[in-house]
């Protein structure tokens, strides 16, 4: 009877696990090498939210171990890297802070990554990519359900040539993260000065009338 028990509750919390995970991981991309495109799910972390924050993306990948393709970055995303031990096929992760890595093989690894999502169905993957430097494309697929509560609304706001950021809306104040949501700057007005930071990703907190707001930023200038 004892094991019994064990077994439903350990078969219980399998499928709570199952369906916690996709529940989390319910954003799309599209993936597209040359004619060839592949839909992959991001997991629900802090990478996956900046990397789709990047999209869309247009870069080229280098070959290395004739299991993988790789690109570093402009910028850095947060990271948290644990040695999964094994790759699978399609996996898409992050290397250091800025290396996006696009695998093509299975295989077992001592290294450690960041998850930032997976393709679906990585068959043909390989052959698509082939043992060259291939161009690829990530994009937002439409059919995505969003992540998080961050809203991204780049109406709200609009940086200048000069590299001024306007608050487009009405707030009675206005604070800059970094992307690990440490205050960098606040201000009352509707303006902030963003010569003073590094170009990159950034989180922009808006606070009126007990409403808070949290728009993420591309910084370029």
């Amino acid at each position: 009877m004892k094991f019994m028990q064990r077994l439903l509750i350990a078969t219980v919390m399998y499928f709570t696990s199952v369906l916690t995970m996709n529940a989390q991981a319910s954003t799309k991309i599209k993936i597209a090498i040359g004619a060839n495109s592949f839909v992959a799910t991001l997991y629900d972390n802090e990478t996956a939210k900046a990397f789709a924050d990047l999209l869309p993306l247009t870069i080229t990948m280098n070959e290395l171990n004739g299991n993988e393709k790789y690109h570093y970055l402009s910028v850095n995303l947060p990271a948290s890297p644990e040695n999964p031990s094994i790759i699978h096929n399609g996996d898409l992760m992050l290397y250091g802070s800025n290396c996006i890595v696009l695998f093509y093989e299975t295989f077992n690894t001592s290294y450690s990554y960041t998850k930032i999502g997976t393709v679906d169905n990585p068959t043909g993957l390989e052959a698509a990519l082939g043992s060259n430097n291939p161009t690829v494309t990530f994009e937002l697929d439409g059919n995505t359900t969003g992540m998080g509560s961050t809203q991204t609304n780049n109406n709200a706001f609009k940086i200048t040539n000069d590299g001024f950021l306007q608050y487009t809306g009405n707030a009675q104040k206005i604070s800059l993260l970094d992307i690990n949501g440490r205050i960098l700057t606040s201000t009352t007005s509707q303006v902030l000065n963003m010569n003073n930071f590094s170009r990159g990703i950034y989180l922009l907190k808006t606070e009126s009338q007990g409403q808070k707001l949290t728009h993420t930023i591309k910084f370029k200038y």
